[in-house]
């Protein structure tokens, strides 16, 4: 019989131990310090019971902490809400909010007329797949267990690491930050160019110099607007949500618009004429009358379009452009209508370099060149299969808005998938069938015609809408303001969340918010770097910088899903049986193949900063260990190299 000492203290007399002797008072009662206890030897109170009960917890290391940060850092627990959002109010909805965006309204037509119908519908559908197959992996990731609030950044780093989800986080940062600044440029092109045009600040009469004019008036008003949602933001961000759903209201009316528009155009088509001068498109804005000449007290006088092609604008003997001389004055439609089989002419590609004239190839032309600075509308930027590609992506991002509301969603397993895969069908389905609609309603010079000048400054989208062009304008400014508004409010969260895992040191201090919660310190930096992106001043250049960012993100998701569902690791259960790591592995070779075919030399820099990241986190240490899918798979590299030399015995030679 052994004998162990038991320093005076009653409960550690014996190895096995029971609750039924115990003093009032003993401050070692109701808690286990025996080697062997005989299970349910006595029955625990009912306090003590309900009490373990209630703090029971399955959620991740990491996941624990920074709810355990946020509440350090309100100063005392806030009593817990019950989610009360379904799959429609928490998932749907914010998800159509945030896919439905300012290219749709802005760049879809220009997408159209530029690379065809059939080029621009296997563009949407090469983005739609993307997401769609990224949303799949989404799923299987964020059924696996429960999802803290955070997300894509939670969903990444406590699947593949603290390396790679600070890395990707990160990305993912940056993309909504430059999404902020895309939305508010997209904001300013509607104010001045479709709305109050007499707004601008600087202008030009040159041709060649007005495009440098418009660049300085969006860093002026974009600059403007970015400090007025900041400050908006900053007040609360209650505010915005308020007005959230008057956002998403004017999405869908300008959408419905759109389809009611291209209905009637079948049998009453909007007049929108074009001012054509042989097969070359005429810009309208100061264009009294699309002729040569015209009629005054019944006399024959040059028109205004003489006094731009001639050397007076007064006599029929003054000296003329030559293509004006040997090319007549003709009216088209603008908008034709659905009946009109214009879908034919619009099928193929159109590519041109910076500063061509938007041509009809069908309509009759001298083989005179003339001179070409005259008022013609211009290709403003050298287009190709590859940039529309990184110009339209982002219209498709905007699929982890309800992942990001897990926490307010009252069964966030079930609502995700469902939510996120009808929202990503109905915004697939809306896209192509107005890239075919757009296509069959609308004449292929309006359709390249990036801004509306040959029909009179009118938004070309707009100018299938009905019952008004103002619908669309109206309708997409607003929408456009309340995503800048999403991103400005999100991204500074995301950043918070990244800042308290604390396994990126310099960022420390982003973490830190005001009383109520808010990252105030967080939203600084975000203005800062939206900031950049509204100096670069044209829409066309931000959006592939911002597709680049997201394209990284969703491709470290599908990683994340493909390789847990390869290594078959114990904690891998997700509820959602619709994945395969087949698709998973096509979701992300679709992702790294859009990166390069948008822009090969903003894929690398995405590249290297992640790369950077990732290598930084290393060198720092990063402590957290959260059973993530990467050093589950250096356990299996290990374990299978060990078990391959158990094969034959060791030369002595590998001997150690």
């Amino acid at each position: 019989l052994l004998f162990f000492p038991d320093d005076g203290h009653k409960k550690a007399r014996n190895a096995y131990l029971n609750n039924s002797n115990y003093e009032e008072g003993d401050e070692y009662f109701d808690k286990n310090l025996a080697l062997f206890e005989e299970e349910m030897d006595t029955r625990p109170k009912v306090s003590s019971l309900l009490n373990r009960m209630a703090n029971y917890t399955n959620l991740t290391q990491g996941a624990k902490e920074h709810e355990e940060a946020e509440n350090i850092s309100e100063g005392k627990k806030k009593p817990a809400k019950t989610p009360q959002m379904g799959t429609f109010m928490g998932v749907y909805l914010p998800c159509l909010q945030n896919i439905f965006g300012v290219i749709l309204f802005l760049r879809l037509t220009w997408v159209v007329g530029t690379a065809g119908v059939l080029q621009a519908f296997a563009i949407v559908l090469i983005c739609c797949c993307c997401t769609m197959l990224t949303a799949i992996s989404m799923s299987a990731i964020a059924t696996n267990g429960v999802v803290p609030a955070g997300g894509s950044y939670f969903m990444i780093s406590r699947a593949l690491g603290p390396e790679f989800g600070g890395a990707v986080g990160l990305c993912f940062y940056l993309g909504t930050t430059f999404a902020a600044a895309m939305y508010i440029l997209g904001a300013i092109e509607i104010f001045l160019v479709y709305i109050v045009p007499r707004a601008a600040i600087f202008r030009s009469d040159d041709a060649l110099k007005e495009s440098a004019a418009m660049l300085n008036n969006m860093r002026v008003y974009g600059t403007a607007f970015l400090v007025l949602m900041v400050l908006v933001v900053f007040i609360g961000v209650r505010y915005v949500n308020k007005f959230a759903s008057l956002f998403l209201a004017c999405v869908i009316v300008s959408i419905l618009a759109i389809y009611a528009g291209a209905i009637k155009s079948s049998f009453a088509p909007p007049h929108f004429p074009v001012c054509m001068l042989g097969n070359r498109t005429l810009s309208s804005r100061h264009i009294d009358i699309c002729s040569k000449t015209k009629e005054i007290n019944n006399m024959t006088v040059p028109s205004k379009l003489w006094g731009f092609f001639c050397n007076s604008s007064q006599f029929f003997n003054a000296t003329c452009d030559e293509y004006f001389v040997h090319n007549n004055v003709t009216s088209i439609q603008g908008i034709p209508g659905l009946a009109s089989g214009v879908i034919t002419e619009n099928l193929w590609s159109n590519y041109l370099p910076k500063g061509e004239i938007i041509e009809k190839p069908s309509a009759k032309s001298s083989d005179v060149l003339g001179s070409l600075n005259h008022e013609y509308v211009l290709v403003d930027i050298t287009t190709s299969f590859t940039l529309l590609v990184g110009i339209f992506f982002p219209s498709v991002t905007g699929i982890m808005a309800g992942s990001n509301r897990s926490g307010d969603l009252k069964d966030a397993q079930k609502s995700i998938p469902i939510g996120t895969i009808l929202a990503i069908l109905t915004t697939s389905i809306v896209y192509l069938s107005n890239v075919v609609l757009f296509g069959a309603c609308i004449e292929g010079v309006v359709l390249r015609d990036k801004f509306g000048d040959a029909v009179k400054g009118n938004l070309v989208v707009g100018t299938l809408s009905w019952p008004s062009p103002w619908v669309i304008v109206i309708g997409s400014f607003f929408s456009t303001c309340g995503a800048g508004l999403q991103s400005l409010t999100g991204a500074p969260r995301l950043l918070q969340a990244i800042a308290k895992d604390n396994i990126i040191p310099f960022l420390r201090v982003f973490g830190h918010s005001k009383a109520n919660g808010e990252p105030t310190w967080a939203l600084l930096l975000t203005a800062a770097i939206a900031e950049l992106g509204i100096l670069i001043a044209s829409l066309d250049l931000v959006a592939p910088i911002l597709s680049m960012f997201f394209l990284m993100c969703y491709l470290f998701v599908n990683l994340a899903c493909a390789l847990q569902t390869l290594l078959r690791t114990p904690n891998w259960r997700p509820r959602f049986r619709y994945y395969h790591w087949a698709l998973s592995f096509m979701g992300m070779s679709i992702c790294l193949a859009l990166m390069f075919i948008s822009s090969w030399y903003y894929a690398i820099v995405a590249m290297v900063i992640a790369g950077m990241i990732y290598k930084y986190i290393e060198y720092q240490g990063a402590e957290k260990e959260w059973g993530d899918g990467i050093r589950g798979l250096s356990l299996s590299a290990a374990r299978f190299a060990l078990l391959r030399l158990e094969e034959g015995p060791p030369h002595t030679k590998n001997w150690r």
